[in-house]
């Protein structure tokens, strides 16, 4: 008969139990702690299940007490890691509904910022995975923090930009600013490809652990790179017509084919290099409306038609979605969120099964998910 441990993946200290593993440097649970029960047989890894609920804050249900313009500052609380992506994501929607024709210096601007916390969050997970170099997560996590601080000149903030608002933006960046963004995204994308021997050096012994297939993508419904991963060419931000995607030259989706931790840690440097040739082309359109007003004038209360209503976006952990019913008040009768995190997290358990503890890290440092983005 199989035994039964208990592991805390946890960025925060905890207290260690007789049963109980914890690893306290684990980046993909950032802010926050996920349990995995698993069983072992052997060594050897036979069943392996997320336990959920922990950091349950009942956003779902504050929506509903909140008015549309106050609820953008709860919707970038759960994708910690692309704080934007949530408030857009929720401002898309109820701009859509309410008729409002968002400036094109505005669009413009919004895909720019996806495609930055997209570096930024694919950058965090890189630094995350537990390298033997310790240079490359070095070198990581100082490219990442050049942007995150230049990020935080424009917004005033590390993690949550509130920038978004209905109708728009709070304000426009300078042309100062939007150009040494080019040249800082240049930059990480040079750096990153300069580590990029290196680090396929030392996820050679990695080939075929922890792999996920094309099948149990579809079956767990995953989606962002994890998915693109295993060769299931999924990606929303082709049919989102809010953004600028369909004019960019420079955008375009890629896969991998084997679907295990190299095939997932290289798709998040693909996905870097071409998010940072996007944010190149971006700026150039930007600068061209940089004169021009970012939002527009909204009523004092907004209230959304009555009925059922629908939105999705491409983050960077894969698509989010929310669901919005509405009663024709000022406040959300229900706003549903679907996390992308939540589906990654649901399929750790069939990554895991066949391999050992000592494999569990690396495993799941290769699948990026945000804690309380999956539990929200």
């Amino acid at each position: 008969m199989g035994t039964t441990k208990r592991l805390a993946l946890s960025s925060t200290d905890t207290t260690r139990s007789d049963d109980t593993t914890i690893w306290n440097h684990f980046a993909p649970a950032t802010h926050g702690m996920l349990l995995l029960d698993v069983t072992f047989e052997n060594n050897c890894i036979i069943n392996a299940e997320p336990i959920l609920g922990s950091m349950h804050r009942g956003a779902e249900k504050l929506f509903e007490s909140r008015d549309y313009r106050q609820i953008l500052g709860l919707a970038n609380r759960h994708e910690w890691l692309s704080a934007f992506s949530g408030e857009v994501g929720v401002a898309s929607l109820i701009e859509r509904e309410l008729g409002l024709d968002v400036p094109t210096s505005a669009k413009w601007l919004r895909t720019l910022l996806l495609e930055v916390f997209r570096i930024t969050s694919h950058l965090a997970f890189l630094a995350g995975y537990p390298w033997h170099a310790p240079e490359i997560s070095a070198q990581i996590r100082q490219s990442r923090e050049s942007l995150v601080l230049h990020i935080r000149s424009y917004t005033g903030s590390r993690m949550h930009p509130m920038l978004t608002q209905i109708g728009g933006l709070t304000h426009a960046p300078t042309t100062s600013w939007l150009l040494e963004l080019a040249e800082l995204t240049k930059l990480v994308a040079t750096q990153l490809q300069s580590m990029n021997e290196l680090m396929v050096m030392e996820l050679a012994n990695t080939t075929n652990v922890g792999v996920l297939s094309a099948d149990a993508v579809n079956r767990f419904a995953i989606s962002g790179p994890v998915a693109r991963a295993s060769g299931v060419a999924i990606d929303c931000r082709t049919s989102t017509p809010h953004f600028m995607y369909s004019q960019l030259s420079t955008f375009k989706s890629v896969t991998q084919t084997t679907g295990d931790i190299p095939a997932r840690m290289q798709q998040l440097c693909d996905e870097i290099a071409i998010s940072s040739k996007m944010v190149t082309e971006i700026t150039t359109e930007s600068g061209k409306h940089i004169t021009t007003d970012v939002n527009v004038l909204i009523p004092k209360v907004l209230r959304v038609p009555e009925g059922e209503f629908s939105f999705r976006l491409e983050t960077p952990l894969g698509m989010a979605s929310w669901l919005l019913i509405s009663k024709g008040d000022k406040y959300p009768y229900r706003l549903a969120l679907r996390p992308a995190s939540l589906h990654t997290v649901l399929a750790l358990g069939t990554v895991l099964c066949g391999h050992t503890e000592s494999d569990i890290p690396k495993i799941v440092a290769s699948m990026p998910f945000i804690t309380g983005d999956a539990d929200r």
